[in-house]
């Protein structure tokens, strides 16, 4: 016997020994402090030994049992292979575990059992089915004293589906192998930010005990450094650990928002739009960062900030999460800022951790010029005016395309450091008001009740709510004779009629003033208020006066006198008052910077027909600014991008009605585009992500193997290891029973497809049936055909 070869202790297994992955992250756990069964390891070498020669390799493996095994014990024998539990492959189900073995010939025999199933053609299917082209397969065994539970179960320090900050317990009576036999629907608990999401009803009196299995889970996760599952037992005295694994599916998993974005860029955002929004208010944000945490910022990709889903934005929230983490910042503040949680009393939203520590000094230099930032924005609204003006202010129809294209280069660099006071002048007025409401509140005043009345005044030049109503009280003042005659009028008809007296030079200035807006600020592909003959017109008569006696007059009393009072309120007052009129003045001055875009590459568009590059109005927005420039760099691309114009405008026009969700993950519902009626839903669990429609195949047995065709959704009652072959043409499983650990959950995340399991009355489906599987939220839509 190779003398070399020995029987190892789970305390001195380490990363580079011979055991497998299994072994080691149980050897962690029993380095922690945490309870582990008594176990000991037989090693890769003694595999290797027994194909070379089986029967000199069981000789020896026996010898080597003999000295370790108690007779009168019961262990578990499992496989802990170089291949398992891997980022791509967890080999489920494909070799032998075998419980409550006693004695040294049984125990052999198991250990037998395990190392044939490593070379048997279940194993060899399974690889070739999913491509596998890992490491030659070697296998150690791990040798474990029984635990005898009351229950057994598996814990998710993260949903390994959504990511989602939540942790999932799966529960079952006994051993914990039921979680993979087929047929047995686990208990399942859900507990996220100190509440319990989901819970048995009938299993209060195993609350606190899953509740110490959730917290030592989440302090075991803390000190590997990643998310995990952990398989456990409970005795009825303690909680036992029996396997640590690394949850490797949210790797690649991203959580994708509306809830910000709708606000800044409102329905359907045109190619050209897109173009241009995104680098301009996108570096804003990673010039903002990098002042806060320096060179790691400039690691963020821009372009990956923010994504389109049929021509709606969404930010994507696992990059800002990313920041986050850089910052030492939770994760779970995420769930907050996409819409998926609500701030709630008690909730922290952020709490900086020790990470946060090593940017601090930078955070508070930055934040501490930012408190002075006032002569910066004044310097800044002075010269940016002037630049603005300067460029509104060329004859576009003297200008040829390079020339455009050189002022549509310079807004890019004008409006990019546009957008950065924007954002810096929005967040410092948001602080001041922070500071605002908290000191009235101490005084018993609402913050609601503050009016701003100095500052309003001043901004009266350019608020177009104030100036409108000014307009309406000019047009109220005209006698009725010329009241009609303003009917059917445009603005530039109006402003040329001497009989409107004082109302046509009034009109003539707000038209100056605002006739660069349009329907959303961040959109220049929307007509402005100028280029409609009519609206403002409409919008003068259609005014409703909302001057009255302002309202709070108590509150704006005792506000009055708390500033007479305090120096400190006084000097926050102030300095609220004077960021709100910031905010606005900036805001103002970027929406006409921006809104500048529009002209010149009207001109532009016009230009371009011109040649015969492009055919129609409008149609200069259905392209990227890339694609603008490709067409003048390389004209015989002119013809393929025509063809891509008209497409996008048939797919803007399709998806005009399409209803989608505030928050997506990874990937849009394929039924936010089905025009079909739902007939029905069924509810499950969530086990493996995607969305997918197509007909059911109901599969009960092997008997009904061979009906399963390329494009099935798979509905079946369970699955074991034999069921494996199934999957390869699967686009989607439905399980009638089954957990997160089930055989067909843990075969459908490796070949990618949806998987809902734990569904009530899916074997009650007929074969070809339409339906919608949400692997993401746990539903199966049963879809009109």
């Amino acid at each position: 016997m190779d003398q070399a070869i020995s029987i190892i202790p789970l305390f001195q297994i380490t990363k580079h020994t011979n055991a497998g992955t299994k072994a080691y992250n149980l050897s962690l756990l029993k380095k922690m402090g945490y309870a582990v069964p008594e176990t000991f390891v037989i090693p890769f070498e003694s595999f290797d030994e027994y194909s070379a020669d089986n029967d000199v390799g069981m000789l020896n493996m026996s010898r080597l049992l003999r000295g370790v095994l108690d007779e009168n014990k019961h262990y578990s024998v499992r496989s802990s292979a170089n291949v398992e539990d891997s980022s791509l492959y967890s080999f489920a189900g494909q070799f032998e575990t075998q419980l409550n073995v006693r004695g040294l010939e049984s125990v052999t025999e198991a250990v037998k059992r395990t190392w044939d199933s490593a070379r048997g053609e279940s194993a060899a299917a399974y690889k070739s089915g999913l491509g596998h082209a890992g490491p030659h397969l070697k296998m150690a065994v791990l040798i474990q004293e029984m635990v005898k539970p009351e229950f057994s179960g598996v814990v998710f320090t993260r949903n390994p589906i959504t990511g989602l900050d939540e942790a999932i317990v799966e529960t079952v009576d006994g051993y914990g192998d039921a979680l993979v036999q087929g047929g047995v629907t686990p208990e399942r608990w859900v507990y996220k930010w100190e509440n319990w999401i989901d819970c048995p009803s009938a299993r209060e009196s195993r609350k606190q005990t899953v509740l110490s299995v959730i917290e030592a889970a989440k302090k075991i996760a803390a000190a590997v450094g990643s998310p995990i599952d952990l398989e456990w037992a409970y005795d009825g005295e303690r909680i036992v650990w029996l396997q640590l694994r690394e949850i490797t599916t949210l790797r690649n998993t991203n959580i994708y928002s509306n809830r910000i974005s709708r606000e800044f860029l409102p329905g359907i955002i045109l190619p050209l739009v897109w173009s241009v929004n995104i680098p301009v208010v996108n570096t804003s944000w990673k010039r903002l960062f990098t002042e806060m945490i320096g060179k790691k910022a400039e690691t963020i990709d821009i372009d990956s900030l923010a994504k389109s889903f049929y021509y709606r934005a969404y930010f994507n929230m696992g990059i800002v999460g990313d920041i986050f983490e850089m910052l030492g910042m939770p994760r779970e503040a995420l769930e907050i800022l996409a819409g998926i949680e609500t701030v709630e009393e008690g909730r922290p939203v952020f709490r900086p951790g020790p990470r946060t520590l090593r940017y601090l000094p930078r955070m508070l230099l930055a934040a501490l010029r930012k408190l002075f930032f006032s002569k910066n924005i004044e310097i800044f609204l002075r010269n940016r005016k002037t630049a603005y003006q300067e460029a509104a202010a060329l004859d576009t129809a003297s200008l040829d395309e390079s020339k455009i294209l050189g002022v549509i280069d310079s807004l890019f660099e004008l409006n990019t450091d546009s957008s950065y006071y924007v954002i810096v002048s929005q967040l410092l007025n948001s602080l001041y008001n922070m500071m605002l409401r908290s000191q009235l509140e101490k005084r018993g005043i609402s913050f609601d009740r503050v009016r701003f009345v100095e500052t309003s005044e001043r901004l009266s030049p350019i608020d177009p709510k104030q100036q409108l109503e000014r307009l309406r009280e000019e047009y109220d003042s005209l006698d009725s004779t010329r009241q009609e005659l303003l009917i059917g009028m445009t603005w530039m008809q109006a402003i040329g009629t001497d009989e409107l007296g004082s109302f046509g030079e009034l009109l003539g200035r707000f038209v100056q003033r605002f006739g660069h807006l349009s329907d959303s600020g961040n959109d220049f592909s929307k007509p402005t208020w100028r280029e409609d003959p009519t609206l403002i017109m409409r919008m003068v008569a259609d005014h409703v006066s909302t001057s009255s006696v302002p309202e709070y007059n108590e509150g704006q009393t005792r506000l009055a006198a708390a500033l007479e009072e305090s120096g400190i309120l006084r000097m926050i007052y102030n300095r609220a008052a004077r960021y709100h009129e910031y905010r606005e003045s900036v805001n103002h001055l970027y929406t006409y910077g921006y809104g500048l875009f529009r002209r010149f590459f009207q001109r532009l568009e016009g230009l371009l027909i011109q040649r015969g590059y492009l055919q129609h109005k409008d149609d200069i927005f259905y392209l990227t600014y890339d694609e603008v420039k490709l067409i003048l760099d390389d004209p015989s691309r002119a013809d393929h991008l025509r063809k891509v114009i008209l497409e996008r405008r048939e797919e803007v026009q399709r998806y005009r009605d399409v209803s989608l969700p505030e928050v997506i993950y990874n990937e849009l519902p394929e039924t936010a585009l089905f025009k079909g009626k739902v007939l029905r839903n069924l509810e499950g669990v969530a086990t493996s992500r995607g969305h997918y429609i197509g007909p059911t195949r109901v599969v009960n047995g092997p008997s009904d193997f061979d009906k399963i065709q390329v494009g099935d959704v798979l509905v079946i009652p369970y699955s074991d290891v034999s069921w494996t072959p199934l999957f390869s043409k699967a686009a989607a499983v439905v399980s009638e029973s089954g957990g997160i650990l089930s055989h067909c959950s843990i075969v459908a995340r490796e070949y990618g497809i949806p998987a809902v399991v734990s569904v009530s009355g899916a074997m009650s489906l007929k074969d070809d049936i339409l339906v919608a599987v949400d692997g993401y939220n746990g539903e199966v839509q049963i879809m009109e055909d």
